[in-house]
């Protein structure tokens, strides 16, 4: 059948598209951004920074040195190139002033810390290349944030170029690693807080063992234009979809089937209803009086008294029948062992009571019912006592 209604449409088709192709207006191209990043050419996303702080030295012999005097100036202008929101590289130099102690080594003065130590001091110009890294950028997304924790890593070229004494040679080397704190104020301008830690050769202060230092800088940061980042935009084409598929077939086809299952499950239904027996309901007499309690009580009101007076005068007429008193409580409060002792009560009450307006208890029957005393669903009507002729 398919292929039938498909040979049809075609026929269709091939009529009516000289007519639809004539008719129809030519429709603007959409396009829409990718959530991919394009990698900017290499004239974008450079950076110019400025920075200064102080160094720590933390050197062989430093320890025996004051706190204060550890601590010296240090200056930096690097560049970046960023190729990617996520990965950088920095280049740049820094001039490090290290203060410290030592026996001997490059930048020893003649002054005398203590009766053993020397006071050490010395220049470097150290030129680095940095790989950074926007871990905001790596774990969230790229997006443009007021702040950037950036890691990088690094290599170094320590040069000596003053100091007391010698001073180191040009031929050493070093590494480095540390945090940028990048805070953004403007599209063009942030400022830093570089948190850094060098580890320099044994050669720059000549006394046997790696020197090291703790770095804190604050700076600024010019970013040249274009500065962001862009994704590609792509075309959007509309679906192309014919009036009559075969998919559109499948559904109509799956919804009939649906369809006459529920039909014959109904059926099933009806016919069932059909050969069920009708239920027997068993009517109880209906009682000549009800007593009514409130919730929770067996006690009798004097309202009540007055009835079960004329009633026990109506019993006492009729000697030769007897009468079934039934106790009742509602289900919906009270517990099922104390709603069982309220029905037990509620019918005792009645029984003493119509006993002493002089009822011969020969006539009289107790009984208690966990049913529903009212048909029409208000449990408060079930709080009561009946009295009805026995069978």
């Amino acid at each position: 059948m398919k292929k039938t209604v498909f040979a049809v449409l075609l026929m269709a088709t091939g009529v009516a598209t000289p007519a639809m192709l004539a008719a129809a207006p030519q429709e603007e191209a959409k396009t829409e951004s990718s959530k991919e990043i394009v990698l900017n050419s290499f004239k974008d996303n450079w950076m110019i920074s400025l920075e200064g702080g102080a160094d720590f030295s933390l050197g062989r012999f430093d320890s025996n040195a004051s706190f204060g005097k550890r601590i010296a100036p240090v200056f930096g202008l690097n560049v970046e190139k960023w190729f990617s929101p996520v990965i950088g590289l920095r280049l740049g130099a820094d001039y490090y002033g290290i203060k410290g102690a030592a026996l001997w080594g490059h930048g020893v003065s003649n002054e005398m810390l203590d009766n053993t130590y020397y006071k050490q001091s010395y220049g470097l110009i150290v030129p680095g290349l940095d790989v950074m890294g926007d871990l905001a950028s790596l774990f969230c997304g790229y997006r443009e944030r007021v702040y950037s924790p950036i890691l990088y890593v690094g290599m170094s070229v320590p040069v000596g170029i003053s100091g007391e004494g010698d001073i180191p040679s040009w031929a050493n080397m070093g590494m480095r690693g540390g945090l940028l704190n990048r805070f953004r104020l403007s599209d063009a301008w942030a400022i830093n807080l570089d948190l850094r830690f060098d580890v320099l050769e044994t050669t720059v202060s000549n006394e046997g063992n790696h020197g090291k230092a703790f770095s804190a800088l604050v700076g600024v940061t010019y970013k040249f234009k274009d500065r962001g980042w862009k994704s590609p935009e792509i075309p959007v084409v509309a679906p192309v979809v014919g009036k009559y598929s075969d998919a559109e077939g499948d559904a109509l086809v799956a919804q009939l089937r649906d369809a006459n299952r529920k039909i014959a499950n109904l059926e099933q239904q009806l016919a069932e209803c059909k050969n069920r027996p009708a239920e027997k309901v068993v009517e109880e007499p209906a009682p000549v009086v009800t007593v009514y309690y409130n919730i929770n009580s067996s006690e009798l009101q004097s309202k009540d008294r007055v009835v079960l007076r004329a009633v026990a005068k109506a019993i006492k007429a009729n000697e030769g029948k007897k009468y079934v008193i039934t106790g009742y409580a509602d289900s919906e409060t009270g517990t099922a062992a104390f709603n069982a002792k309220l029905r037990k009560a509620r019918a005792e009450r009645v029984y003493d009571a119509l006993v002493s307006y002089g009822v011969n208890p020969d006539q009289l029957e107790q009984k208690t019912s966990d049913a529903k005393l009212d048909r029409f669903g208000s449990y408060i009507l079930d709080r009561a006592a009946t009295i009805s002729p026995a069978e």
